[in-house]
């Protein structure tokens, strides 16, 4: 029953959306606006949310560090105050000496205060954690929020998506992107290295956008970026190597027709490097792409979503 409602919800708000947009005169865009405003309100909340808690988290791995250069600074300017009250006038000997006592209490803080190089790693490594816990929210938030604002049409047709059908379609659509991943995977280990394999690396860009624009609202939550992850990863990778491979293929065609030493190393240097960041890329999507996103057991009805009941 609740289902059923859902749905009809969903589909008056869509309809009506459609036919706001389609509205020439101002008011409609006005009221467009208006019935996506509460949707807007949640994400710019969980953004602000999402940046409080990382702003908390990185507060720990940034907390003032006294460093060993300090203390070397201060033991210099001890010695050097504690050699000019030796050497100096009766009147200037106790200010250095004052200077020098000084010097040494600031030395020892810095020794108490200062941190091993071990808990700088560490204090380093806390701060690369908190960016990337909450760094992927993050995104998928603002990602949201930009197409609410820009398109609220498509984020309300999103929005419904994923309260209807939960992950179920955006099971289907990864499945569609991890194949075409795996074949381009596939013609890149057969194809000559002359031949460009562009095309169909734009062809798989033009997917991973639309894939990502579909379905910005599903999304938003956690389990479904877990999912998502890997097949959009080497999405992005295959997509990243067939620029690097074009690369290398225009240093060579320079290469061929250099004349000057200058020229000829510039672009051997430049096919080299394109070539191991194409080879790179495509050995790290082929990692992504070795298991297929099969379907989780929280890809159910009564998950969690986007602006449901209990979601932020």
């Amino acid at each position: 029953m609740r289902s059923s409602l859902l749905s009809r919800h969903c589909r008056a708000l869509f309809f009506a959306l459609v036919a706001l947009g389609a509205w020439p005169a101002n008011p409609a865009r006005a009221e467009t606006a208006l019935d996506i405003s509460a949707e807007i309100t949640r994400l710019r909340s969980r953004l602000a949310a999402n940046s409080a808690q990382e702003q908390h988290c990185l507060a720990g791995a940034t907390q003032p560090v006294w460093t060993a250069s300090l203390a070397t600074d201060l033991k210099a300017l001890r010695e050097r105050a504690s050699q000019a009250a030796a050497d100096g006038k009766s009147d200037e000997a106790q200010r250095w000496r004052e200077l020098a006592r000084k010097a040494e209490t600031l030395e020892a803080r810095a020794a108490v205060n200062a941190r091993s190089g071990a808990e700088l790693f560490q204090s380093q490594q806390i701060g690369l954690d908190c960016l990337d816990r909450f760094g992927g929210e993050r995104e998928a938030l603002r990602a949201s929020l930009e197409l609410a604002l820009a398109d609220p049409v498509a984020y309300a047709a999103s929005l419904c998506e994923a309260r209807e059908h939960g992950r179920t379609m955006l099971q289907r659509d990864l499945l569609r992107l991890f194949d075409q991943s795996r074949a381009l995977v596939t013609q890149w280990k057969q194809a000559p290295g002359g031949i460009s394999l562009g095309e169909p690396a734009l062809a798989l860009k033009v997917n991973l956008d639309a894939l990502r624009r579909h379905h910005t609202a599903a999304l938003e939550s956690e389990p479904a970026r877990a999912l998502a992850d890997p097949v959009l990863r080497a999405a992005e990778a295959l997509i990243a190597a067939a620029d690097s491979a074009e690369r290398e293929r225009m240093a060579v065609a320079r290469l061929s027709t250099a004349r000057e030493d200058g020229e000829r190393r510039q672009a051997l240097l430049e096919r080299n490097d394109a070539g191991r960041l194409a080879k790179s890329y495509a050995g790290t999507a082929e990692q992504l792409l070795t298991r297929r996103p099969d379907p989780p057991e929280f890809i159910r009805t009564g998950t969690a979503l986007p602006g449901a009941g209990g979601t932020p």
